[in-house]
């Protein structure tokens, strides 16, 4: 670990021993948008009859895109992460790409114990009946780049592509508020993180309260099928074959 990354977790330990020294717990408002995703999207020349109606149609989807919020509730035991668009309904025409992009009808719990964190996805859409996804735990690279998000101080942090080298997410993460929750399956950081950019979705806190009135009542489904991303991936394959290539 370089000097950089050893100061970052020096004083996110630091933040949680002053500011902190009871448990905490409290709700983060997030608002998510895909506004900006007009630009990568941009109307050119085609020679191909169909690939232009299909960039038309992807710049619609994204200049129909609504703004919505997303709550995640916590406490010194776990997290659970919600998408809320108010205007879904079941017609075609309301289809919101924000909603969908920032975790759609899914639930995102994410667990403390002794040993670190671990982040399960709670999908009751895609197979007919609902299942508990593990999540792996994202390979950050942290920075010493900081902002202000909400009135905390954040440190960034990024996700690279494998292959490519090139970077994927960018999240801002809190270390005042002493917790590795986060944003969809994003966690694990040395802070409570309150901002992800990721391809053409943005999300960021934009109200947190910390230790309100009402006590966060939080539990992760136990009547549901458990299964890793693997597995759930395989099961995917069987149900949708033609989506998927031998």
């Amino acid at each position: 670990m370089s000097n950089k990354h050893i100061n970052i977790f020096f004083f996110a330990f630091f933040n949680i021993i002053v500011f902190y020294s009871q448990n905490i717990e409290g709700v983060i408002t997030y608002k998510a948008s895909s506004k900006k995703a007009i630009k990568y999207v941009k109307e050119e020349k085609e020679s191909d009859k169909d690939k232009k109606i299909i960039k038309r149609e992807v710049n619609n989807l994204y200049k129909n895109a609504k703004d919505i919020k997303a709550f995640l509730k916590f406490n010194n035991k776990i997290s659970e992460y919600t998408a809320v668009d108010r205007m879904v309904t079941s017609s075609q025409e309301n289809f919101n790409l924000t909603h969908i992009m920032s975790g759609g009808k899914n639930k995102y719990y994410t667990k403390k114990s002794d040993t670190g964190y671990k982040n399960s996805t709670l999908n009751c859409e895609l197979l007919g009946e609902c299942f508990l996804i593990e999540s792996l735990l994202p390979e950050w690279e942290l920075t010493q780049e900081t902002k202000f998000i909400s009135g905390y101080l954040c440190y960034k942090a990024i996700l690279r592509n494998k292959r490519t080298g090139k970077k994927t997410v960018q999240a801002w993460y809190a270390p005042k508020i002493p917790y590795g929750y986060g944003i969809m399956d994003y966690y694990g950081l040395p802070g409570m993180i309150l901002e992800i950019s990721r391809n053409t979705i943005l999300i960021t806190a934009i109200k947190i309260q910390i230790n309100p009135p009402k006590k966060m009542v939080i539990k992760e489904p136990e009547d549901v099928k458990k299964v890793n991303q693997e597995e759930f991936k395989k099961m995917q394959k069987k149900a949708f074959p033609g989506f998927y290539k031998n």
